[in-house]
């Protein structure tokens, strides 16, 4: 190996060391941002539950965990299965069967230390969880490599290789959200098609057994993952011709066959024989009122959507489609890799949860040892073409950007990079500041920062004769008061008085006594625009997404009016949160822009 490409793998791990142990350590985090929080509480649940708490069927410790760690904002890691009363895992325990060691790492070490509780989400279970994890991810890098080697030259396989770890998602979810499951699928993944090629170069017992494990132990974590089984089976196929030779090597191995199927469902079945003993029933669907659209995959919205679109956040992956051309070409595993990436995206995009969470794209990560072969022949490719190499530099180099301002803002920036609108994102997409009037253009599409032209208040309420039931009197002056049983205000409307102004700001001043940190319970103050009973048009923010605890400040509301309205309408609204919000001087003012 030259030493240039030596270097560059140095470089590559040496990003995911830096980003997880210095950047973004989530074991060094508390609350929802601590490794074992959100999903990966409830991935991991099965441990303590089991091996600590033993009451897997009432988790009576569930409150108490909530209340000191906050790993979630309430227990939805499990749920109540109503015929037998009992408490049902909402997530399947292959994701804790990959944490198992590294549990037990951190529940010996809390239980002969002096400052720790075994409790199962203490800080040596967050940290053994979190390098554990980390470990494994970098394991999964490591086979990567040796895979792509078999196919490709040292230094198409470390440009392929420093790419998807600068350019793509995997980096955080081998870095930060290591615990999540993308990594661990990413990984025995790699360990599939390692074994699948060696298998080929001399069938035997053992690699069908290793097979059959991995292949069962990725469904026991997604079970939409049974699909790897379709790696050994089509493994090396290129043309008609290949597909009947495959035919005929099976028949001839059959009971090799059936105890590569043996081994899938001997694994499998850890998860029915779990249902079996805690709900008497053999299956359970787990996700409730989730599902799929398996006639109306959500595509769009899951690949482009700003909200969450996958190749919009992690646009490295472009050019994996780019390079099916070269890697059709190199004639090179066609029918596997391709039939993958087709089906992995299918399903994937068939989830009626198409955001996941506002994270779309890390449902694919899990996907990327076989998306990194075109992207692999497209390397190849340009590398004998010196135009095209400069072409191919440049992009990358954008696509790395890309991707490094979205994991620096989404852990610890100031640009919001999560659930974005179209207007939010054009203003703010690889810059590295954000200021008020940008972040109001999460929530509206319009926010101006000039100086307001024909300035004209057509309403002032203070609200010291409002008979509504929101009406109190704080130190001898009216407010609105929001909270868990007071919802909505009033509507205040205000009739259209014409003229040139085509601009409406909304003035309000809040008082916050605790802010409510969850978005979608934030609450709101709203504009609608009527054209005589007809809403044309609706405006909000998120009020608490400017407040601070304790805090009363002034804020408004900027929107375009529509073409023609007869009337708008003012409102405010907790959206079903149970924090306190106090509302004082509405004033509502038409203006042009400079």
């Amino acid at each position: 190996m030259s030493v240039l490409p030596k270097w560059l793998y140095f470089i590559s791990f040496g990003i995911i060391l830096y980003t997880a142990l210095f950047f973004y350590p989530r074991w060094e985090q508390t609350r929802t941002e601590a490794t074992i929080g959100w999903d990966v509480s409830g991935y991991y649940m099965y441990l303590p539950t089991f091996f600590i708490y033993k009451d897997a069927k009432k988790m009576s410790f569930r409150d108490s965990i909530i209340q000191k760690y906050y790993p979630t904002p309430d227990f939805h890691q499990a749920y109540i299965h109503p015929p037998s009363g009992n408490f049902v895992f909402k997530y399947s325990a292959g994701q804790a069967i990959a944490m198992f060691p590294w549990f037990w790492i951190g529940h010996l070490y809390a239980k002969i230390s002096e400052n720790y509780l075994a409790d199962g989400f203490s800080y040596p279970y967050q940290i053994s969880i979190g390098i554990g994890m980390l470990f494994w991810g970098l394991l999964g890098l490591f086979f990567l490599r040796k895979i792509l080697k078999v196919y490709y030259d040292e230094w198409t396989t470390v440009l392929a290789l420093f790419l998807l770890i600068t350019g793509s998602n995997l980096l955080n979810y081998i870095a930060i959200d290591q615990a999540m499951t993308h990594s661990t699928l990413f990984t025995i993944y790699t360990l599939i098609i390692w074994n699948t090629i060696r298998l080929y170069q001399s069938v035997n017992t053992k690699r069908i057994i290793w097979l059959g494990l991995l292949c069962g132990w990725a469904a026991l974590i997604r079970p939409t993952d049974l699909i790897a089984v379709l790696i050994p089976l089509l493994w090396g196929i290129n043309s008609y011709e290949d597909i009947k030779a495959r035919l005929q090597l099976l028949k001839v191995h059959l009971p090799k066959l059936i105890v590569f199927m043996v081994c899938v469902a001997l694994v499998g079945l850890i998860q029915p024989v779990y249902w079996k003993w805690a709900t008497g029933e053999w299956i359970i669907y787990s996700y409730q009122d989730q599902g799929f659209s398996w006639l109306h995959p959500h595509v769009k919205n899951f690949t482009f959507s700003y909200k969450s679109g996958w190749l919009r956040y992690s646009p490295l992956l472009i050019l994996s489609f780019i390079g099916i051309f070269p890697f059709i070409r190199q004639n090179k595993n066609i029918l596997p890799v391709l039939v993958l990436m087709g089906l992995s995206f299918y399903i994937v995009t068939a989830w009626d949860q198409w955001d996941y969470g506002s994270t779309g794209g890390r449902a694919m990560v899990q996907y990327y040892p076989l998306f990194v072969f075109p992207m692999a022949a497209l390397l190849e490719a340009v590398r004998k073409n010196k135009f095209f190499s400069s072409v191919f530099f440049v992009v990358s180099v954008i696509f790395v950007y890309v991707n490094i301002w979205w994991v620096y803002n989404a852990h610890t920036g100031k640009v919001q990079v999560l659930n974005l609108t179209k207007e939010y994102y054009w203003k703010k997409i690889g810059r590295w500041s954000s200021a008020e009037s940008d972040t109001k253009l999460l929530f509206n599409n319009y926010s101006y920062e000039g100086i307001l032209k024909n300035e004209k208040v057509i309403y002032e309420n203070k609200f010291e004769n409002d008979t509504t039931a929101n009406s109190v009197s704080v130190e001898g002056n009216g407010k609105i008061l929001l909270n868990k049983d007071l919802q909505y205000s009033g509507i205040y409307t205000i009739k259209n008085p014409g003229g040139p102004q085509n601009r409406v700001r909304v003035y309000s001043v809040f008082s916050c006594e605790e802010k409510e940190w969850t978005d979608w319970k934030q609450a709101q103050l709203i504009i609608k625009f009527y054209r005589g009973e007809t809403e044309v048009q609706n405006n909000l923010i998120r009020i608490h997404h400017f407040l601070e605890n304790s805090e009363t400040r002034e804020l408004f509301l900027d929107a375009k009016c529509p073409a023609v309205w007869s009337h708008l309408s003012v409102l405010y609204w907790n959206a079903e949160g149970d924090k306190q919000l106090r509302i004082d001087d509405l004033k509502v003012v038409l203006f042009s822009e400079e």
